[in-house]
């Protein structure tokens, strides 16, 4: 399920999967809603992302171990073709950016424990990143739609979304 902003005041281009999913779900769900999973292209996304994890979320629960699955959410960032080429789910091109902070270590593919298949981009409430394993993690997800994947949003305008025949208006 995706919800609505309607009656928190949020305003913006973010859509919040209340769901905890694999990857690939988030993915196949906010498509099938017209969305495309998050991304963050700048410290303007990644500040919104923050307030509308905290409008929603709620502060972030200090007593959970750092990678408890409340912490984190999905966004569509992935190197599934090429390991260390991160790109959107849209095919942009992922750039690091000032403020943008991953997680120790990362992205490391997961090699120190002797497997691979860390290959998507997961978010912390606290704004991190981290390569996730995709298959097996479930969490919850960031969606867009795609027209504002590459908008500025500063000047407040919305955007609607409808998913399972809801009209949201942002």
């Amino acid at each position: 399920a995706v919800v609505s902003t309607q009656s928190t005041g949020y305003k913006g281009k973010y859509i919040l999967g209340l769901n905890y999913v694999t990857w690939h779900h988030a993915k196949r769900e906010c498509n099938n809603a017209g969305l495309i999973l998050g991304k963050v292209l700048d410290g303007n996304d990644l500040n919104e992302l923050k307030r509308l994890f905290h409008v929603f979320l709620g502060a972030v629960n200090e007593t959970h171990a750092k990678f408890y699955k409340e912490n984190w959410l999905w966004l569509g960032g992935n190197d599934m073709d090429s390991e260390g080429d991160w790109h959107w789910t849209d095919g942009q091109p992922m750039n690091e950016f000032y403020g943008m902070e991953w997680t120790r270590y990362m992205p490391d593919n997961a090699e120190y424990i002797g497997t691979v298949g860390q290959n998507v981009l997961s978010i912390a409430r606290w704004g991190q990143f981290d390569d996730s394993f995709d298959h097996t993690r479930k969490r919850r997800f960031v969606c867009m739609c795609p027209q504002s994947a590459s908008e500025d949003t500063s000047t407040g305008m919305g955007i609607s979304a409808v998913y399972n025949s809801t009209l949201y208006n942002y």
